[in-house]
C-alpha cells in the first residue's frame, strides 16, 4: 500500500502499480506515488498510448513515464532531482523499460516535440518555494504557469499536455491567464478540502480528441491559509490510517 493509501480503481491499473512497486522495492523510493498520480494514470489508461512520444515532465516517483512505456509508448522523463532520475533508472530496468532520463529544471534541457506531455506540478499555495515536491509558489501555480509558457513549443501536431491541478490553485483563474490554450477537463476527484483535476492543455485551435470529457470544475473561493493547513491535515490523518492498515 502507499504512503496515502489509496489504490486506482481499474484492476488493471492496480496490477501495475503493483508490479511497479515491486520493481522499486531496495531502490532509493526518493518519492512515493500518490492519488494525484494514479489520477492521472486513470486519465493515461483511456489513451492509445502506442508508439506516441511521451514526456513525463518532473517524473518524481516515476510511475506515469513508467506506465507509458508499458503501453509502448517511447518516453522520455525529466525531473529536477538527480536522485529521481536515478531511481527510475534503476526501476525501469528491473521492469524491462526502456525511457530516456533527463535532469534538469521543466524544459531547460528538453529540445524536443511531444504527442503528449504529461505534469504532475508541484501545486500547493506557498508563501516560498521551500519544498520543490509540493509548494507551487502563489495560489500553487508559479511552477504550472512556467510549464505553460513553454508547453506549445514542445507539442508536435495535434499534440498535448496533461497536468494535474487543485481546485486550490483557482483553475478557473489559470485558465483565463494562459489564453493561448485551449483547456479541458478529462479527470477529477474529491479529496478532503479540495478536488483534483486532470487537465487536458492544447495550443488554441486545435481539435480537442475524442477520448475527452467536460466536467464541472469548482474553484477554491477561500483563498485563506486555514483551507492549505487543511489540506494537510487531511492527507495526515489518511497517512496514519493507511500505515494502522
Amino acid at each position: 500500500m502507499t504512503a496515502t493509501g489509496l489504490r486506482p480503481k481499474d484492476p488493471q491499473i492496480e496490477d501495475f502499480v503493483s508490479e511497479f512497486l515491486a520493481a522499486r522495492e531496495g531502490g532509493l523510493a526518493t518519492y512515493e506515488p500518490g492519488e494525484d498520480s494514479f489520477l492521472m494514470l486513470e486519465a493515461l489508461s483511456d489513451l492509445d498510448l502506442q508508439a506516441l512520444h511521451v514526456l513525463d515532465m518532473g517524473t518524481g516517483s516515476g510511475i506515469l513515464a513508467a506506465y507509458c512505456a508499458r503501453r509502448g509508448a517511447d518516453v522520455v522523463a525529466s525531473d529536477i532531482d538527480i536522485n529521481a532520475i536515478k531511481d527510475l533508472e534503476l526501476t525501469a530496468n528491473r521492469m524491462g523499460r526502456s525511457i530516456k532520463l533527463v535532469a534538469c529544471d521543466l524544459f531547460s534541457k528538453i529540445h524536443e516535440r511531444f504527442d503528449i506531455v504529461v505534469f504532475n506540478p508541484p501545486y500547493m499555495p506557498s508563501s516560498t518555494i521551500d519544498d520543490r515536491t509540493t509548494d507551487g509558489g502563489k495560489q500553487g501555480t508559479e511552477v504550472i504557469s512556467r510549464f505553460l509558457d513553454e508547453l506549445t513549443e514542445h507539442l508536435s501536431e495535434n499534440g498535448r499536455g496533461m497536468l494535474v491541478v487543485s481546485s486550490m490553485n483557482d483553475p478557473e483563474d489559470l485558465m483565463t491567464r494562459h489564453r493561448d490554450l485551449s483547456f479541458r477537463i478529462v479527470r477529477e476527484r474529491p479529496l478532503f478540502f479540495e478536488r483534483l483535476y486532470v487537465l487536458e492543455a492544447r495550443p488554441e485551435g486545435t481539435s480537442p480528441p475524442t477520448d475527452s470529457r467536460s466536467l464541472n470544475l469548482v474553484s477554491r473561493s477561500d483563498k485563506s491559509s486555514p483551507v492549505h493547513l487543511g489540506q494537510w491535515c487531511g492527507r495526515f490523518v489518511m497517512f496514519l490510517w493507511s500505515d494502522a492498515t
